[in-house]
Order: structure tokens, then C-alpha cells, then sequence
């Protein structure tokens, strides 16, 4: 699902890799054809020495997202020390050092592997304030004044660079007796006693915005369903013949259940839902009554295979194909949700989450 030639793309790359002077020259080289195959799943995941210090080993406070195309302030990688930077959540990072953040984003671009662009911005917004300095500069925009602060970065190694996930809890009833489930903190065994809350909720909110601490599509699946139902197809690759690919049915979700669950069932996606995650999304899609709601995701779905390249470098590709039923693709387009909404800088800003605003507003519809 590559665009353009890929013998092409060699003949280029070939007399870089030849002439590179320095290991980061043939690594940036590496990483810049790694992108060209629009793969979420494809990176460096060997850990480079020279690639780090490249990046930066230090980091400021400030977690950035991009919302609405901006790199907004959406938290603080320590929270009481955040308050003392003189930022705010929802103010638009403008500058870094001097230098345009629309400027490190476009150079950026070509050496930053994912399926699709929103997902390119989730993955340089982690790196985007990092520096090999210990004084950062930042501009930024609030309220449309303009305003500038200089932080002392930490070590990037000794934060969390996916720390804009401000969930404290796998499961909680919200008010008009609506569950919500944020399966990346669950633990293992611990939906059964869950279930017994949310068997007589009016809705369900499953938020698919993170990674599952395992899966439970299975689980759910004989919950919500009244039969077994299929959810998606696979294709796989030959090795002995190649460019020969097998198509053939996934499992099915679901069993015989004279008794599913009554309630509406939203799921909430976007860019951070990826590969484990959109699988669980389109399993639980095919609820009744149920609804996707949010934006792009990650289009990385299925397994990964990974690669060794030549200096130590480990990469993966997603390395089967998912599609729906129908025959629809995901790599590269994702889940599509049925109610496209994105979060706002005004709705950051205010604290709210306007995706699970939304989920809530549905449940709650006649």
C-alpha cells in the first residue's frame, strides 16, 4: 500500500547509504526510507545512540498534542512543577528555540514513518520540544497575546514521552447511569466483577483512545452480541511466492446469547488508536446499536513483522492485512468513525473531553 515505485525509492536511497559519512547520516538516511512506506508500525525501534543525541536527551515539562493542526500545551509531565513553568493548558506552542514549530514539522515529516498524517503529527509531537541544551525557549499563543518562557528541560529518558494520558481509572459510572471502560488499565480478571455494573447501565462507553492492557474483544464480544458475527478478513503474504496474497476469513465476535446487553454502545477512536486497538474497535463496531465516534486512527492495524536492516537497526512493518468483510481496507485508513469529531484548543483549554461529551449525548438521545 505503498504510494510511488519502490525500486525507485532504492535507487535513490542506495548511494546515500554508500556515501554517508557518519552513523546519524545513514540512519537519518534509514529512517527517511522507513517513511516512505507510510507504515505506523514501521520505525527505528533499536535504540541508536547517535539518533538519541540527535533528537535531544532533554525534554521540558510541557506535553504538546497537535489540536486543530497546532502544537497545544494539553498537560505537564509533572503536574505541580508544570504549574511553575508559566504555561497553561491550551496556550498554541508558536516557536522553539526561534525556529517555527510549522518549520520542524515539515522537516520532520519525511523522517517520520506512520500511516497517515495525523498520526505523523502524534508521533513528532512527542519529540518536538526535545534539546540537547539546558535552556529551552518556547513562544506561544494565549488568548491571541503572545508570550515567552525559557525552561530548564529534564532527561528525556526519565519521563514518560506518552504521558498526555491523564486516565486514572479502567472503569467508572458516570452520571445518568452510563459506564465507561478505559481498557488500557484493566487488569487481567477483573472484567467479571465489572460486568455486573454495567449489565443494567443505559449505555456503554468504551474507550479505545490508548492501547488495551489485553484483549477484550472475546469477553465483550459474548456480552454485547446475540450470535457470532464476523468483523473482519485477512490477507497474508507468500514467502515462496512473492507478491502472492491469500485472503481468508478472521474469527468470528460473539456467541448465542438470548440475553445481550440492552444499552447503547459508544466507542471512542483517534490517532492514538492504534494496530490491537482498531481491532478491537471494528469487533465491537458490529454491536448493535452502537456507534464510532472520534477521528482518524492510527491505520496500523494487525500483526507486526519485524526486520533487520543492515548497523544493528530493527524495524516492523504491519505484515498481514485487515480488512473489513466487505473487503474494505484499514491499513492506512484506519477505523472511520460513523460521528467524526475532533477535540478543540477552546475545549482543551476548558478542561472538557468533547468526545466523551459527545458518546454522553448520544446515550442519552430517545
Amino acid at each position: 500500500l505503498i504510494d510511488g515505485d519502490w525500486e525507485d525509492v532504492l535507487e535513490r536511497f542506495i548511494p546515500r547509504f554508500v556515501g554517508a559519512k557518519n552513523e546519524l547520516e545513514y540512519l537519518l538516511a534509514t529512517l527517511e526510507t522507513i517513511a516512505l512506506i507510510s507504515d505506523t508500525h514501521a520505525n527505528i525501534w533499536s535504540k541508536h545512540t547517535v539518533l538519541e543525541r540527535f533528537k535531544g536527551q532533554n525534554i521540558p515539562l510541557p506535553i504538546v498534542t497537535f489540536v486543530e493542526n497546532k502544537a497545544v500545551v494539553t498537560g505537564f509531565y509533572n503536574k505541580s512543577s508544570g504549574e511553575g513553568t508559566g504555561l497553561k493548558i491550551g496556550d498554541i506552542i508558536t516557536e522553539v528555540d526561534g525556529r517555527l514549530v510549522e518549520d520542524i514539522v515539515a522537516e520532520r515529516l519525511k523522517i517520520t514513518s506512520a500511516s497517515n498524517r495525523p498520526t505523523q503529527l502524534r508521533n513528532i509531537s512527542v519529540d518536538l520540544l526535545r534539546t540537547a541544551d539546558y535552556v529551552v525557549t518556547l513562544s506561544y499563543l494565549r488568548d491571541e497575546n503572545q508570550g515567552s518562557v525559557s525552561l530548564t528541560p529534564g532527561k528525556f529518558l526519565e519521563v514518560n514521552p506518552y504521558a498526555k494520558d491523564k486516565k486514572i481509572h479502567a472503569f467508572e459510572i458516570l452520571p445518568n447511569n452510563i459506564a465507561y471502560l478505559y481498557p488500557k488499565l484493566l487488569k487481567q480478571g477483573e472484567m467479571d466483577s465489572l460486568w455486573t455494573k454495567i449489565v443494567d447501565t443505559k449505555g456503554l462507553v468504551v474507550d479505545l483512545r490508548c492501547y488495551p492492557s489485553y484483549s477484550i474483544i472475546n469477553y465483550l464480544g459474548e456480552k454485547l452480541l446475540g450470535e457470532a458475527t464476523p468483523f473482519v478478513r485477512f490477507s497474508r503474504g507468500s514467502i515462496e511466492r512473492p507478491g502472492l496474497f491469500t485472503t481468508y476469513d478472521g474469527p468470528l465476535v460473539g456467541t448465542t446469547n438470548p440475553s445481550p446487553y440492552k444499552g447503547k454502545l459508544v466507542i471512542l477512536v483517534n490517532e492514538d488508536t492504534q494496530s490491537h486497538a482498531e481491532f478491537t474497535a471494528m469487533a465491537l463496531r458490529v454491536t448493535p446499536n452502537s456507534v464510532v465516534v472520534g477521528s482518524t486512527t492510527s491505520g496500523a492495524d494487525g500483526n507486526v513483522s519485524r526486520i533487520k536492516l543492515p548497523g544493528g537497526i530493527t524495524t516492523k512493518i504491519s505484515g498481514i492485512g485487515i480488512y473489513y468483510p466487505n473487503g474494505d481496507e484499514t491499513q492506512r485508513v484506519g477505523i472511520v468513525p460513523d460521528v467524526e469529531l475532533k477535540p478543540t484548543i477552546k475545549g482543551i483549554a476548558e478542561g472538557r473531553d468533547e468526545l466523551l461529551e459527545k458518546a454522553v449525548e448520544l446515550i442519552l438521545q430517545d
